[in-house]
C-alpha cells in the first residue's frame, strides 16, 4: 500500500526524522498511525490493498471515515470490502466507512453524502477574507450522518470550510414538539377555566 509514512516505521513504532516531522506538524494523528498499521497487516489477507493508497482517517463521532486514494477500491468486490470494514470496525471500536478521495472536491462530497444528492454549491466570502463553501442537499432525511461529521471530513481531507443546508428538512421532530406545546397550552387553559374553591 502507498502510505505517507514509512512501512518499517509503522511496524516498529520508531519513526525516522521525516515521518516524525509529519507527526509533529499534525499532518497525521495517532488514529492515522493506528489505521495505517492495521492496513499494512491486512495486506496479507486482502492482497488487492497493495495497489491502494492511503489519504486520511477522520473520527466523525459516530463513524470513522477512512479515505483512500481514488481508484483504490476498484479491485475489491463487495464481499471483500464488507469483510475489511468489519475487521476495522472491531479494531477501532466504531462503525467504519471506507471511501475514495476525488480530485474534484464536489465529487468527493457527493461520495460522502450518498444517498443524499447535492442540489447546489455556492462560494461564500467571509468578512475576514476567507472562503466558505455552501452545499445544499436534497433532503435532510437522506443524509445518513451528522452534518458535523461531514464538515469535519471535508475540512481535514480537502481543507475546505463547509456550510451544509437542505432543500427539504426533516420536520418529524418539529411537528412532535409543536404537538406537545399545543397540548400543554390546552391543559393550562383547562385548568384556568376550572372554578376556584373559596376558603374562609
Amino acid at each position: 500500500m502507498d502510505l505517507p509514512l514509512c512501512s518499517f516505521d509503522l511496524k516498529t513504532g520508531i519513526f525516522c526524522p521525516r515521518c516524525a516531522e509529519k507527526l509533529r506538524r499534525g499532518l497525521y494523528t495517532e488514529l492515522d498511525v493506528k489505521v495505517m498499521k492495521k492496513l499494512l497487516e491486512l495486506e496479507k489477507k486482502f492482497t488487492k490493498l497493495q495497489k491502494a493508497g492511503y489519504v486520511s482517517t477522520v473520527d466523525g463521532e459516530d463513524t470513522i471515515f477512512i479515505v483512500l486514494k481514488e481508484g483504490s477500491l476498484k479491485d475489491l468486490d463487495f464481499r471483500e470490502l464488507s469483510q475489511l470494514r468489519k475487521i476495522l470496525t472491531n479494531e477501532l471500536g466504531k462503525p467504519v466507512r471506507i471511501l475514495e478521495d476525488a480530485a474534484d472536491p464536489i465529487k468527493f462530497i457527493e461520495r460522502i453524502v450518498a444517498p443524499a444528492r447535492v442540489i447546489a454549491v455556492n462560494k461564500i466570502w467571509l468578512p475576514d477574507g476567507s472562503e466558505e463553501t455552501r452545499v445544499i442537499l436534497d433532503h435532510e432525511r437522506n443524509l445518513k450522518m451528522k452534518c458535523e461529521s461531514l464538515i469535519r471530513v471535508v475540512e481535514k481531507v480537502k481543507k475546505m470550510k463547509l456550510n451544509v443546508d437542505f432543500e427539504k428538512k426533516w420536520r418529524g421532530t418539529r411537528r412532535f414538539k409543536k404537538t406537545r406545546e399545543k397540548t400543554a397550552i390546552t391543559r393550562t387553559d383547562i385548568i384556568k377555566k376550572q372554578p376556584q374553591l373559596k376558603t374562609e
